[in-house]
């Protein structure tokens, strides 16, 4: 089985959902949510329940949070050996504000115990796992890992013939990806992030094209644009494909991206070509969006292929 070594964020999200239209700065009543998160976690979590071989590797604190995060893998059977506690830390935490139809209004992120990692850090993380990535696996790191280390364990991955996947988690946070994308395979980003990524000062349709179509053949990836509710635009060695969303009764948007990057990858992994695993990682990504949390708690292969009617 090919296995699948995830790198970045675990930690807690909060959610807290408007009961009526957001009104900016004033008062605005919620229901509050608490969930497991962070992309390489939800990424982690969604591919374990789609049946594939991974393993986790990222930084808690010796607190609650951590001991969620370690017995939330206990729990699906992943190896918390990947885990790096650090004490006198608090664990990582994110808050996603979301208007009354489930749409981010916001996100808050305290990812300060991700900024003091190093690259000696996740070597010892990876060498404390019971296996070693060799080639023919697949890793997925996300850009909360600070660049130093991104750059560290890209580099490291792609020489030993990996399959390199990565989230660029948020606008600010793109700017670390820039010196690594020479070693990835696919890239999952937003229109926003994408922007950051090339330096663009708007969001307009033509450019934001342009720009990952010139990205995509220049570092020869995939890259997957995301666009929520309009569907995601796949730019793949200078070509530009355009997939409509699949319906969906969105309850919470908090995660989807994440559970689009673990479908589609679990479909590579599988060996299904580029239009088949963006399918099966848009199925995977509608099944999220109709749960509140950032993750699918009965997310399955056979119900991932119920949803495309296969």
């Amino acid at each position: 089985m090919t296995r699948i070594f995830c790198f970045g964020g675990a930690h807690i999200d909060r959610t807290a959902r408007c009961k009526a239209a957001f009104i900016p700065g004033a008062s605005n009543p919620v229901v509050v949510g608490t969930t497991l998160g962070g992309a390489a976690l939800n990424t982690a979590l969604n591919l374990k329940r789609l049946g594939a071989d991974v393993f986790l590797f990222s930084s808690v604190g010796e607190d609650a949070v951590g001991s969620e995060v370690a017995h939330a893998l206990d729990k699906l059977g992943l190896s918390r050996a990947g885990l790096i506690c650090r004490r006198n830390q608090s664990s990582a935490n994110y808050t996603a504000i979301l208007d009354h139809a489930g749409e981010l209004v916001a996100g808050l992120a305290d990812m300060e115990i991700y900024e003091g990692l190093v690259p000696s850090d996740m070597n010892r993380a990876v060498a404390a796992c019971e296996v070693m990535p060799e080639a023919g696996d697949f890793a997925f790191l996300d850009a909360n890992l600070p660049a130093a280390v991104l750059e560290d364990l890209s580099a490291s991955l792609h020489a030993k013939g990996l399959s390199l996947g990565a989230a660029s988690v948020s606008p600010a946070k793109v700017g670390r990806q820039f010196n690594i994308l020479k070693n990835l395979n696919f890239l999952f980003c937003s229109q926003a992030e994408l922007a950051a990524l090339a330096q663009l000062e708007t969001l307009d349709e033509a450019t934001l094209r342009q720009a990952g179509c010139e990205l995509s053949a220049r570092h020869r990836i995939a890259v997957f644009m995301t666009r929520g509710g309009e569907g995601l635009v796949l730019f793949n060695d200078g070509v530009i494909t355009d997939y409509p969303a699949l319906p969906a009764e969105v309850v919470d948007v908090n995660g989807a991206g994440d559970a689009f990057a673990a479908g589609t990858l679990q479909a590579l992994m599988q060996g299904a070509n580029l239009a088949e695993a963006v399918g099966f990682g848009q199925a995977t990504a509608g099944l999220t969006l109709e749960t509140a949390g950032s993750t699918f708690a009965n997310l399955s292969r056979d119900g991932v292929l119920a949803r495309l009617g296969r």
